[in-house]
């Protein structure tokens, strides 16, 4: 969010035509990039005949070299993002209720802050970025500043991501960021913003935790790779008889009992398993109604996606042998190099595997409050599938 005067760096490729049509992402190898651009910075994206395109965030470090900000002429300015910044109020105006008010506010290129996130914790708000470039791009005071105006905010949090190093910080009413509770659709959940995965929670499966919510009546349930018990929790308050939450980490299972005991559910009828998944699949021989698999992201990277692709199988097989005849496999993947049409191959070759048929009952993605640019399909990165097996 400098003054100075913006470079131009120039496309090599024809994408011209791409970029009009709202594709945000230009690479590196498609770029002329003036030398000494050491730094994260705005530029403009000129055509090989020197005609103006784009404002771009430009990132000197990685493949991923410009991020479309804007097809105005007009240079991006403070009043831009602020009118941005309110519209992406406006869109989540309906998650902010007395029974919700854990949503995310800005999801990056979605919302037109490439590399940028804010999620809402009640009355909390987190920053994250996509990266260091993103992170010296984007003025971190400004937008903390921003936050605070609003009514519903008392302070906010500035999150490290793993993959770079960046001081946490926060502005605004201190916060014990271990356990902040809050509302998703009427559950109750405390979440870990400081030491959990994301920014604590995630937000984007809100819409599927419901609907797990609403198949779970009278049904025992597993729920694999649990984390916190987001899917646990729906299936409890949607009337399961039991339910069993396995994962490798020992403060996940911690906390999903923790939530699910503030939930005024019976203690009795939610058992937690620290366990590696992989490992308790290969043993378990209990059958039941409802099996959720959620995996981390297996595929990091385009060449990790074959590997990836045989360990999704395997495993999605392994739980399709554990639903009984009749009963409902639930199945999710967060990474983007995976695609839908990806992923409904390999639901066919895990059912096949395991011998089964199903009927797909639904096939969703991201909540509403992750929007993503519709020339951007590859920002559509959530896959999550009901299904009802056979035989």
């Amino acid at each position: 969010m400098s003054a100075e005067r913006a470079k131009d760096v120039k496309l090599t490729r024809n994408l011209r035509k791409v970029i009009l049509r709202g594709q945000p992402w230009i690479y590196r190898a498609a770029l002329e990039i003036p030398s000494g651009m050491t730094r994260a910075q705005l530029v403009r994206l000129v055509d090989n005949k020197d005609k103006f395109l784009a404002w771009c965030l430009y990132s000197p470090k990685g493949p991923l070299a410009c991020r479309v900000l804007s097809l105005d002429r007009e240079k991006p300015n403070p009043s831009l993002y602020r009118q941005r910044f309110e519209q992406a109020l406006l869109k989540r105006a309906s998650l902010r209720r007395k029974d919700n008010n854990v949503f995310r506010l800005v999801n990056g290129e979605g919302d037109d802050f490439p590399g940028m996130i804010i999620d809402v914790y009640d009355q909390l708000a987190v920053m994250q970025f996509d990266g260091p470039g993103c992170f010296e791009f984007w003025d971190q005071q400004w937008f903390a500043d921003l936050l605070l105006e609003q009514e519903w905010c008392d302070s906010v949090y500035l999150k490290p991501r793993h993959d770079f190093a960046v001081e946490a910080k926060t502005w605004g009413t201190p916060v014990d960021l271990s356990e902040v509770p809050v509302l998703e659709e009427g559950a109750k959940f405390l979440v870990d913003v400081e030491g959990g995965q994301k920014t604590g929670f995630f937000i984007d499966q809100r819409s599927n935790r419901h609907h797990v919510r609403r198949i779970s009546s009278g049904k025992s349930v597993l729920n694999l790779f649990s984390y916190s018990g987001g899917f646990s929790i729906n299936a409890g308050l949607g009337g399961a008889t039991e339910v069993c939450s396995v994962d490798m980490a020992a403060k996940a299972i911690e906390m999903s009992q923790t939530n699910w005991h503030i939930n005024g559910m019976s203690r009795e009828s939610h058992r937690g398993q620290v366990a590696d998944v992989f490992e308790f699949l290969k043993e378990s021989i209990d059958k039941y109604d409802v099996v959720i698999c959620d995996p981390p992201s297996l595929a990091k990277s385009e060449k990790a996606k074959p590997k990836a692709i045989e360990a999704y199988t395997e495993c999605f097989a392994s739980c399709a042998k554990l639903v009984k005849v009749g009963g409902d496999l639930v199945l999710s993947s967060c990474s983007s190099h995976i695609s839908f049409s990806d992923f409904e191959a390999i639901v066919t070759e895990a059912l096949s595997k395991a011998r089964r048929r199903g009927q797909v009952i639904r096939f969703s993605g991201q909540g509403i409050d992750h929007p993503y640019p519709q020339a951007g399909p590859e920002l559509r990165y959530l896959k999550f599938m009901h299904l009802a097996l056979f035989d």
